[in-house]
């Protein structure tokens, strides 16, 4: 196990926001992804939403859903202590209300994982995985050993909208929450290729309760003209 010295931290203004990180082209990145893009915009008719925020990083999707949502409930989770450190500081340095953080990672049980990240001097610390290597298998990294809890741990009750991003361990984590899909009302999952994982397999069971769609670089795809990392969008 390898340990990084106390990182520098930047900080921007987003909105009406304060964003603090570490790492400015991948907070560039994320912010286009998020902010400008709108990866994560949703519908719903309760002024009240209940999201869970499943590979939160620093925080910047959870502070887009206070935005879209001011009155959100959500639950943020993030299983990398020095990203985590960040989704803390920008829940509470910008006063967001109901935004409940569990330093974990969503895994099929309790338990511990080791968890890679990437060690190289550009600390693009969104791709942190079970995976060595990133889900691509080419990035310079290092291990960690991080909680893991089950997702039936954080669906208890209805939940509005579910944004995994949880680089590589999806198909896993949902496969054994088979059983809480019901209760979700709209899922978003970021879908990491990689040999462990059959996006077929996962959408077969997906259907059995949304009605799904595929994009890849924002727009719409048929499933088997997908190559590479693309969406999964799931209604009721």
């Amino acid at each position: 196990m390898t340990h990084h010295p106390a990182p520098k931290v930047f900080s921007s203004r987003l909105h009406d926001y304060t964003v603090y990180y570490y790492t400015k082209d991948e907070f560039h990145y994320l912010k286009g992804e998020i902010f400008t893009q709108d990866s994560y915009y949703f519908e719903t008719e309760n002024p009240q939403p209940v999201i869970i925020d499943a590979g939160a990083h620093i925080g910047l999707a959870t502070l887009y859903f206070k935005k879209l949502y001011p009155n959100a409930q959500i639950t943020a989770i993030e299983p990398n202590p020095l990203s985590f450190a960040l989704l803390e500081k920008n829940v509470f340095e910008n006063q967001l209300d109901d935004v409940r953080t569990i330093n974990a990672a969503l895994a099929e049980n309790h338990g511990t994982a080791e968890l890679f990240r990437d060690k190289t001097e550009h600390q693009w610390w969104s791709t942190a995985s079970f995976l060595e290597g990133a889900w691509t298998g080419d990035q310079k990294s290092e291990n960690i050993r991080v909680p893991t809890l089950p997702l039936t741990d954080l669906v208890t009750g209805p939940v509005d909208f579910l944004k995994i991003d949880i680089e590589g361990a999806e198909q896993r984590v949902l496969t054994a929450a088979e059983e809480v899909l019901p209760m979700i009302n709209h899922i978003f999952i970021e879908f990491h290729p990689h040999s462990g994982q059959d996006q077929y397999k996962l959408v077969e069971m997906l259907e059995k309760y949304f009605k799904i769609s595929y994009y890849q670089k924002g727009r719409k795809i048929r499933l088997n003209k997908v190559r590479g990392l693309f969406q999964i969008e799931g209604k009721r």
